[in-house]
């Protein structure tokens, strides 16, 4: 084992199990409201009009990444040491900065993340697709059907993980839901702003 994963073992044992379950069910709570919006999407996606796919492709994208562990309530290390103990003691703190630093592995991580869904959420102007609307609605829904997926087996594997393993696997699943967007119907800084954040991302833990 390396020293930074020494580090990052031992910041881990020091979470309680009541911590550990509550992000646990705080993430839950996100994959099963995901799942049912993705529901949603799906049964819509058939009556969507070709040119308003962009506009459900913002829309199904600003629904996935709303959708993700990203909030303090996700994380054991947040519930543990946030609130009145103002990150006194935390091992994320100790080994990533405190996630209020300018410079720290969150912070970085975080910004890179709204900054992507800002510029979905302003890319009104569809990207020159090769793509036909059939063949736009056909990819629409393979991400679909992937994203519920993946979100199901991060909701199926919940129960086992351990702190060292669902911070990891929360970096995973973030990772893979990012691949998930529609990027070929959005702009070039959509997509140059998803490499950065997948950047920042490797980070996170």
């Amino acid at each position: 084992m390396t020293n930074r994963a020494k580090e990052l073992d031992a910041a881990a044992k020091d979470i309680d199990p009541a911590s550990l379950q509550a992000a646990k069910a705080a993430i839950d709570v996100n994959c099963r409201e995901y799942l049912r919006w993705a529901d949603l999407f799906s049964r819509r996606l058939e009556t969507i009009e070709p040119e308003e796919l962009h506009k459900f492709a913002r829309a199904l994208s600003l629904t996935m990444l709303g959708h993700l562990p990203t909030r303090p309530s996700t994380c054991p290390f947040c519930i543990q040491y946030g609130h009145d103990k103002s990150c006194k003691g935390c091992g994320y703190a100790a080994t990533h900065g405190r996630c209020d630093a300018d410079d720290s592995a969150f912070s970085l991580f975080i910004e890179a993340f709204l900054e992507l869904g800002r510029l979905i959420y302003q890319d009104t102007i569809a990207s020159q697709s090769a793509c036909l609307p059939v063949e736009t609605k056909g990819l629409l829904f393979a991400l679909l059907q992937a994203s519920q997926e993946r979100t199901r087996k991060m909701q199926g594997d919940l129960p086992s993980l351990s702190t060292m393993q669902i911070m990891r696997q929360k970096q995973i699943y973030i990772g893979d839901m990012l691949l998930q967007l529609p990027l070929c119907l959005f702009s070039k800084d959509v997509q140059k702003q998803r490499c950065i954040l997948q950047h920042n991302l490797s980070r996170y833990w």
